[in-house]
């Protein structure tokens, strides 16, 4: 039984208390979710709120196969993905040739600060994967989803989890791996 099925149901009569006690159930969550996907404190608090706001106008679609936590852990991810994918376009059409040279990816200033240093090197290294693999990753291993559960967060077979997994984590041991420093010729 989901615990979360009499919140859906008020949140699909469009009930305004219910979307408040939504964002305290699953706010941090998503908030988190978001961060970790996006890379940005700024940029997921924005996400959230859009979120939340998709949450309550898509309510009345939640059909109920899935646990509600999961549909919006669905809706969430597909939300943060849609914002990556338009940010590439976006840069993509900045970065015309001639048009110098890409912006710094690097944390605000003052942001890297707050963070200690391994939490600043998985956050790079995150950023640095493509987005359906950063996904796979954060939902496994951060938000420690089980691979039915990124599954339907996703809407993907549970085998495309799989082996999206192993990809993101090789990947990841890749960027890791200091560069081998190249030897001359005597």
């Amino acid at each position: 039984m989901d615990p979360d099925l009499d919140l859906a149901r008020r949140l699909a009569r469009g009930e305004r208390e219910a979307l408040r006690e939504a964002y305290e159930l699953h706010g941090a969550r998503v908030w988190r979710l978001c961060r970790r996907l996006l890379g940005r404190a700024s940029e997921a608090e924005d996400a959230t709120q859009e979120v939340f706001l998709k949450l309550f106008e898509r309510a009345a679609s939640f059909d109920g196969r899935a646990r509600f936590s999961t549909w919006l852990h669905r809706l969430t991810v597909n939300h943060c993905l849609h914002r990556l994918e338009k940010e590439r376009l976006r840069r993509a059409d900045e970065l015309r040739p001639g048009d110098g040279d890409p912006c710094d990816p690097a944390p605000e200033p003052g942001r890297a600060l707050e963070r200690d240093e391994a939490g600043i090197e998985l956050a790079s290294l995150l950023a640095r994967l493509s987005p359906e693999h950063r996904a796979v990753l954060v939902l496994r291993e951060l938000e420690e989803l089980s691979y039915q559960e990124i599954a339907a967060s996703l809407a993907v077979p549970v085998g495309t989890v799989m082996s999206r997994l192993a990809r993101a984590r090789e990947a990841l041991v890749r960027l890791a791996r200091p560069p081998v420093p190249l030897r001359g010729r005597p």
